[in-house]
C-alpha cells in the first residue's frame, strides 16, 4: 500500500519526512502556526507549492514560520504564493540581493531579533506587495535606504533597538507610502538631518522614544503626523516651532524626558493635538495660557512633577477644572511650597495667593530706522506671562507665530529681520497673567533705504567696437574724441559711472564727457550720525582743551613755589646834610681794639626807590622778603668770616646790609687808624645779593 499523499506537496517527499519533521513553535507576532507537513509521494499535483524542510507552512492562509532554527541565511524554496513570512529569532546577518524576488504576494515580512548587519541594495526587489517590514532589534549601523527601493506599498516599517548612528537626508523617500515607522531605542543616534524625513507626507505614526535626543528634530515635513512617540530622551526646554508643521498631530507623548523649562507657545503649531502626555519630567510652573490654543485637547497628563504652587499656577489650575474632564489624579500635585505641598493642582485658588497685574520690565520706544535693517522692539516681563504684539495692520503675534520677517522672542522682544517701509506705524505690546493685563506702544518710522554702493564698479572697463571705414562712408572724426580708425585711444572719466548689462551686440558707442559728481542723497539715519561724530568730537577737543589747561596751571603754580620772581630795587645814597660825629676808640678790654677795623658812616637820610609787585601778590612778597632778609644775613656772616680769616679785619655793616670794597676799606685802614671817616672820596659798589636774584648796581 502505498504512502498517503498531502494536498499542497510537491513530488519527492515520502512519509519519513513527515516523521522526522519536528514540531514548530507559535510565531509571536501572529498566533500559532500549523505546520506544513512536507511528507509527498512522488506524482503529486503540479499545482502544489513547496516547503522549505525548516519551516513550518500554512498553505490555505500563505503563512510560513521560521522562527528559532539557527538559520544563518533566508531558506530557499519558501513558497510564491507567501503572504506572511517569518523568519525571527535566528542569526541572520546579511540580506542579499533578490533573495525574495520571487514572493511577488508577500505582504508581511519579519526579519527581527537575528544579527543583521548589511542589507544589500535590492535584497527587497520583488516584493511588490509588501506591506510590513520588521528589522528591529538587529546589528544595524546604518539606514538601507537603497533596499527600500521599489517597495511601492510598504506601510509599516520597524527598525527600532539598532546601533544606528545617524539618519541622513531622504533616508525613506524612496518609500513614500509609509504610514507607520520605528526609530525607538536608537541609544547610540548622534546626529539627524534636517531633511531626514523628506517624502514621508503620509506617515501617520512616528516613535523617536530613547533615541538620546537632546533636542528636538526637524518634523515640518511630516504634515499628516498624528502620533508621535518622543519619551525617555532630553529635552531640557521645550521652544516654540519644535512641533511646525505637525497640523494634524493628535497625540502626543513626552514623558521621562527631563523637562524644565516650556516656553511660551511652544504648542501653538498643534491646533489639532487631542492627548498630551508630560508626566515624569521636572515641571514646576508653565506659561500663562500655553494650552489656550489646543482646544481640542482633553487628555493630559501632568503627573509626577515639582509643581510649585504659587500665583503662576492658578491659571493651570482654572483651565483644568474648565477644559480637563479627567479625573484630577492625572493633574499632578503640589510639591511646594510647605504649606501646599500634597495638593491636587485644581485644588488651587486664586484666593490663596496676593497676585498683581503683570509688570512689563523694559518697555517698547519709539525708533527710527532705514529700510532693509535689522530691528527690534523691546518688550521684557516675567517669563510666565503671556506676550503677544498687535501690529499696525491689525494681526497679532505671538511667540509661537509664524512670519516671514517679523517674530517675537522668548523674552517677548519684537524681532525684525528685513525692515521694510510697510512696517511704519504704532506696534503694541500686550502682556496677560491671570491678574491682568499690561500694555505699551512704540511708533516704529522707516525711512528709504540707503543706496548701497558695495557692488557698484566706479571704474569699470568699457569695450568699444572700433569700425572700420567703407569707401562709400567714412565717418567724420567727432572733434572731442581724435581717433584714428586702426588705433583706440582710450580716454579716461574722472566721474564714477555705473555700468549696465546688456544682451544686445557690441555696437559703436561715445563716451560720456565729464561731469560733476552725483551722490546719494543722504538719509536722516547718516545725517543722525554724522552729527554724532562732530558732537563727540567737539567734546572730546573740550576735554582735552580743559585737561591741558589744568595741567598747565598746575605746572606754573609749582613754579612759582620752587622759584620767585626777582624784584627790582634801586637803592640811592642821598648825600649826607651833617658832618658824622666821631667814632669813640674801641675799649682797651674788647677783642675789637686788639684789631684793626674800619667804622663806617650812620646815614642820616637815604631814600630807597623799589619796585613792588602788584597788590594782589602784596603779602606773599612780603614773606618772601623776609626770606631773603634770612638768607642775606647768613650769606653776610658766611662773607664776613671768610674776610676775617683772608685779611685779619673785622667788617662793620651798616643798616643797609651792604659791606664796603675791600681795598677802599684797606687804604684807610692803612692813613687813618682809629680815625673818624667824614667823607667817601670815591664811588661804593652796594650789592644786594641773593642766590635766585639778579645783581644791580648803583653808584654812591
Amino acid at each position: 500500500m502505498s504512502p498517503p499523499q498531502h494536498e499542497y506537496c510537491g513530488p519527492g517527499f515520502s512519509a519519513a519526512h513527515l516523521e522526522r519533521s519536528p514540531a514548530r513553535p507559535a510565531s509571536p507576532h501572529h498566533g500559532a502556526s500549523s505546520q506544513c507537513v512536507p511528507a509527498c509521494r512522488p506524482g503529486s499535483s503540479p499545482n502544489t507549492q513547496n516547503c522549505p524542510v525548516v519551516c513550518s507552512c500554512t498553505n490555505q492562509i500563505g503563512k510560513v514560520v521560521c522562527t528559532r532554527r539557527g538559520l544563518v541565511r533566508v531558506p530557499p524554496g519558501i513558497p510564491t504564493n507567501t503572504r506572511y513570512l517569518n523568519l525571527m529569532e535566528n542569526s541572520i546577518e546579511t540580506i542579499q540581493a533578490d533573495t525574495f524576488r520571487h514572493l511577488h504576494h508577500l505582504e508581511v515580512l519579519q526579519l527581527g531579533r537575528n544579527a543583521i548587519r548589511q542589507i544589500e541594495v535590492g535584497a527587497f526587489n520583488g516584493l511588490t506587495s509588501l506591506n510590513t517590514l520588521e528589522l528591529f532589534d538587529n546589528r544595524l549601523t546604518g539606514i538601507p535606504s537603497g533596499a527600500f527601493e521599489y517597495l511601492s506599498k510598504l506601510r509599516e516599517l520597524w527598525l527600532r533597538n539598532n546601533p544606528i548612528e545617524s539618519i541622513p537626508s531622504y533616508a525613506f523617500n524612496r518609500v513614500p507610502s509609509l504610514m507607520r515607522l520605528d526609530l525607538g531605542e536608537l541609544r547610540r543616534l548622534e546626529y539627524i538631518s534636517d531633511g531626514a524625513f523628506e517624502g514621508l507626507q503620509n506617515l501617520k505614526y512616528l516613535n523617536l522614544g530613547m533615541c538620546n535626543l537632546r533636542e528636538m528634530p526637524v518634523l515640518s515635513p511630516l504634515t499628516g503626523l498624528e502620533e508621535l512617540e518622543m519619551s525617555e530622551n532630553t529635552f531640557p526646554e521645550m521652544k516654540p516651532g519644535s512641533f511646525r508643521g505637525l497640523r494634524s498631530l493628535q497625540k502626543l507623548w513626552i514623558m521621562n524626558s527631563g523637562i524644565t523649562v516650556i516656553e511660551r507657545n511652544a504648542f501653538d503649531d498643534i491646533t489639532a493635538l487631542v492627548e498630551l502626555n508630560l508626566a515624569h519630567n521636572n515641571l514646576s510652573s508653565l506659561p500663562h495660557d500655553l494650552f489656550a490654543p489646543l482646544q481640542y485637547l482633553v487628555e493630559l497628563h501632568l503627573h509626577h512633577n515639582p509643581w510649585r504652587c504659587d500665583c503662576d499656577v492658578v491659571w493651570l489650575s482654572w483651565w483644568l477644572r474648565e477644559y480637563i474632564p479627567t479625573n484630577s489624579t492625572c493633574c499632578g500635585r503640589c510639591h511646594s511650597p510647605a504649606h501646599m505641598r500634597g495638593r491636587y493642582l485644581v485644588e488651587v485658588d486664586q484666593t490663596t495667593f496676593q497676585c498683581s497685574a503683570p509688570f512689563i520690565l523694559d518697555a517698547p520706544r519709539d525708533l527710527n530706522i532705514s529700510a532693509e535693517r535689522v530691528a527690534e522692539l523691546k518688550c521684557l516681563t516675567a517669563a510666565m506671562s503671556s506676550v503677544r504684539w498687535l501690529l499696525p495692520n491689525g494681526t497679532v503675534l505671538t511667540h509661537g507665530s509664524s512670519h516671514p520677517r517679523i517674530s517675537v522672542l522668548n523674552d517677548g522682544t519684537l524681532n525684525f529681520s528685513n525692515v521694510l517701509p510697510s512696517d511704519k506705524g504704532v506696534y503694541t505690546c500686550m502682556v496677560t497673567n491671570m491678574a491682568g493685563n499690561s500694555n505699551a506702544s512704540a511708533y516704529l518710522n522707516v525711512s528709504n533705504a540707503e543706496l548701497n554702493t558695495s557692488n557698484l564698479s566706479y571704474f569699470t572697463t568699457v569695450t568699444v567696437e572700433v569700425l572700420e571705414p567703407t569707401v562709400e562712408e567714412t565717418p567724420k572724426p567727432k572733434p572731442t574724441v581724435p581717433a584714428s580708425p586702426s588705433v583706440f585711444q582710450p580716454v579716461f572719466i574722472s566721474t564714477p559711472t555705473m555700468l549696465l548689462q546688456s544682451t544686445q551686440t557690441p555696437r559703436q558707442v561715445s563716451l560720456p564727457t565729464a561731469r560733476g559728481p552725483t551722490h546719494p542723497s543722504a538719509s536722516l539715519d547718516e545725517v543722525v550720525k554724522t552729527t554724532k561724530i562732530i558732537i563727540g568730537c567737539f567734546v572730546a577737543v573740550t576735554l582735552l582743551a580743559a585737561a591741558m589747561l589744568i595741567a598747565f596751571y598746575k605746572l606754573r603754580k609749582r613754579h612759582q613755589q620752587r622759584s620767585t620772581v626777582a624784584v627790582a630795587r634801586t637803592i640811592e645814597i642821598i648825600q649826607m646834610d651833617e658832618e658824622v660825629p666821631e667814632v669813640p676808640p674801641a675799649r682797651s678790654g674788647s677783642s675789637e681794639s686788639e684789631e684793626t677795623g674800619l667804622a663806617l658812616p650812620t646815614i642820616l637820610k637815604t631814600r630807597y626807590i623799589s619796585s613792588s609787585s602788584s597788590s594782589s601778590h602784596r603779602d606773599r612778597d612780603r614773606d618772601r622778603d623776609r626770606d631773603r632778609d634770612r638768607d642775606r644775613d647768613r650769606d653776610r656772616d658766611r662773607d664776613r668770616d671768610r674776610d676775617r680769616a683772608a685779611y685779619g679785619a673785622h667788617w662793620t655793616h651798616n643798616n643797609l646790609g651792604n659791606s664796603l670794597h675791600r681795598s677802599s676799606s684797606r687804604q684807610h685802614h692803612q692813613q687813618h687808624h682809629h680815625s673818624l671817616i667824614s667823607t667817601i672820596a670815591e664811588p661804593y659798589v652796594i650789592k644786594t645779593t641773593h642766590t635766585k636774584e639778579k645783581v644791580q648796581e648803583t653808584q654812591i
